[in-house]
């Protein structure tokens, strides 16, 4: 089960990765024409787009996740909880770095750097939902036996 955790985190690491050098990519190729500008008349048709799907995939990260490990049966095997989990995790960090990746667009699209800042709160969102052996452990309600495999 160790290579599980390691897999969850690879992937995780995978993810942080490609949002925070993509942001740092188009921030380079917008420095000199990059401003901040959060009125909705003077960037119209993007300004609620952005920060509106940013919001929306965070929730959706956060009500996915929720759902798919209630849905995990308590006496279940320990192997069976993790895969469950596994899916759980990929589905909420997938709408997390959804979410960064299409406000970063939106920077890119407009050089405003305001969608940065929901670009910003997907990133945190998704950094903070790091698989440890001790979340895996609460969250799964894992015992003895289980717990010494991870």
């Amino acid at each position: 089960m160790n290579t599980k955790l390691k897999t969850l985190q690879i992937i995780h690491l995978a993810l942080c990765s490609g949002v925070f050098l993509f942001a740092l990519v188009t921030i380079f190729l917008n420095r000199e024409i990059m401003f901040f500008d959060a009125n909705p008349q003077t960037t119209a048709p993007f300004n609620p787009i952005f920060p509106i799907m940013g919001l929306i995939t965070i929730s959706g990260s956060i009500f996915f996740y929720r759902n798919l490990i209630a849905k995990i049966d308590k006496s279940a095997t320990a192997d069976t909880k993790i895969n469950m989990y596994q899916s759980a995790f990929i589905i909420s960090s997938a709408l997390l770095e959804g979410g960064a990746l299409f406000n970063i667009v939106g920077f890119f699209m407009t050089h405003n750097s305001f969608f940065l800042i929901f670009g910003l709160a997907n990133f945190v969102f998704l950094v903070l939902k790091r698989p440890t052996k001790d979340k895996l452990i609460s969250t799964l309600q894992l015992q003895y036996p289980d717990t010494e495999a991870l």
